[in-house]
């Protein structure tokens, strides 16, 4: 644990030397504070990590627990100041963040993942079917309510903007049109 609240300290040192400084403007006449801007983020973001999303026990984890990192770390009150005043900060350590998982990660809707039964016999045929015993068996398919003697197909497929659009399409929402009406269309 003492690694990781080292490594989050380096990692938040790392955004302030290489964002923008506007960003990071210190609020006040005083140039080199005892207790830094990237020491009281790395506590809150400490504090995320642990599972503490009270300022109040953050504070105290840090107090209690980890002093020695933090020598000089001010009162509850000059504590929860400063860090309220530090919001773009946290806009910017997000954004940092939002880029990094946009760099390693694909987007969420990449795939499409379907599975459908190849039915070989179903019903009451299901259980006495001989086709392909050593590779088929018998299952029940929910969406048609229906026991088949069969194999399973499942399919992962590679997203294309053509295939979301009719997915998408697929799941509108749908006009209800009475049959009485569409007989008396066909007919005229």
């Amino acid at each position: 644990m003492e690694n990781q609240l080292i490594q989050l300290y380096v990692l938040v040192c790392h955004i302030y030397d290489t964002r923008a400084t506007t960003c990071f403007q210190r609020l006040s006449n005083n140039a080199k504070p005892a207790f830094t801007d990237q020491e009281l983020v790395t506590i809150y973001l400490f504090g995320q990590l642990q599972g503490v999303f009270e300022k109040k026990a953050m504070h105290k984890l840090i107090a209690n627990y980890w002093r020695a990192f933090f020598p000089a770390l001010p009162a509850y009150q000059t504590f929860v100041a400063r860090l309220n005043q530090l919001e773009p900060t946290f806009h910017t350590i997000g954004s940092y963040f939002k880029q990094m998982l946009k760099d390693s990660f694909d987007p969420e809707i990449d795939r499409l993942i379907d599975s459908l039964p190849v039915m070989l016999a179903r019903g009451g045929h299901a259980y006495a079917a001989r086709v392909a015993r050593d590779v088929a068996d018998v299952g029940y398919c929910a969406s048609k309510r229906t026991y088949f003697h069969g194999v399973r197909l499942h399919t992962i497929a590679r997203a294309s903007p053509r295939a979301v659009a009719a997915a998408a399409a697929h799941l509108a929402p749908r006009r209800f049109v009475p049959r009485s009406t569409q007989r008396q269309r066909t007919r005229s």
